[in-house]
């Protein structure tokens, strides 16, 4: 539901004026479905844009033309988990997923609300759920979200079977290949830790930092000196002034 760039911007707002102008006699008539859609999607374009006074306005409108709406009930929440609200936050989140039990979308993003707030159990069942969901169309990512979450709260072998079921889903899943890499590091186990970096780079289009800096420790560990030093020169060369290379100083 989210649009890019001023001039789709524009083209909602249009819309949304234009949706009350076809009047016959009496009242004018309004189509509350198309209302809630495009003041969501105008509320949820503010909120990237970090306008969240101009989300509320367009959010609430949507709220009022359609108030059991999961996707309406959803970005109400984001926009209070944005203003630091996290009581409304939650009442919304919960609204979402009563409203709409099959809503991979209101499950992912509550789950992620509530690991933020250190219910790594609620959260979990709540990425299930996502995942679950037949005609979602990357369950990997909500799985992925899942082994964040317990590694988060100091959970690390159901972390990486969630990794694992992530990757079953779709083994090019760059997240999941990176949390992979990063685990089996932290466990010592540097040969999978650098199978899962050389499938993560092979899916990447260009080097990235923390993978770099993977490479750099990993291999370091393994008293494979050349290759560290390569990938050392290249992140110092490519990022010089990213926090990965500022901690290999």
């Amino acid at each position: 539901m989210t649009v890019r760039g001023g001039s789709a911007l524009a083209g909602i707002v249009m819309a949304v004026l234009l949706l009350g102008a076809c009047v016959g006699p009496g009242k004018p008539k309004v189509d509350k479905a198309r209302v809630a859609e495009l003041n969501t999607r105008l509320g949820l374009e503010y909120l990237q844009q970090d306008r969240p006074d101009l989300a509320k306005v367009k959010l609430d409108r949507a709220l009022e033309a359609r108030p059991r709406s999961a996707a309406v009930n959803w970005a109400n929440a984001l926009l209070y988990e944005k203003l630091g609200d996290m009581e409304k936050a939650e009442a919304f989140y919960r609204k979402a997923v009563k409203y709409d039990p099959d809503s991979a979308e209101a499950h992912n993003n509550f789950g992620a609300f509530l690991c933020k707030r250190g219910r790594a159990n609620e959260g979990v069942k709540h990425f299930d759920k996502a995942a679950a969901n037949t005609v979602y169309p990357t369950p990997e990512y909500a799985l992925t979200n899942a082994g964040v979450c317990l590694l988060e709260a100091g959970d690390d072998v159901e972390a990486e079977a969630y990794f694992r079921k992530a990757l079953d889903r779709n083994p090019r899943h760059a997240s999941a290949l990176y949390q992979m890499a990063l685990l089996t590091y932290r466990q010592k186990r540097y040969l999978s830790s650098r199978a899962y970096r050389e499938r993560l780079s092979a899916v990447m289009k260009g080097p990235q930092p923390k993978v770099l800096w993977l490479c750099v420790v990993t291999e370091r560990a393994m008293d494979n000196f050349n290759e560290a030093d390569r990938c050392e020169k290249e992140l110092k060369t490519r990022f010089p002034a990213s926090e990965e290379a500022s901690s290999l100083y």
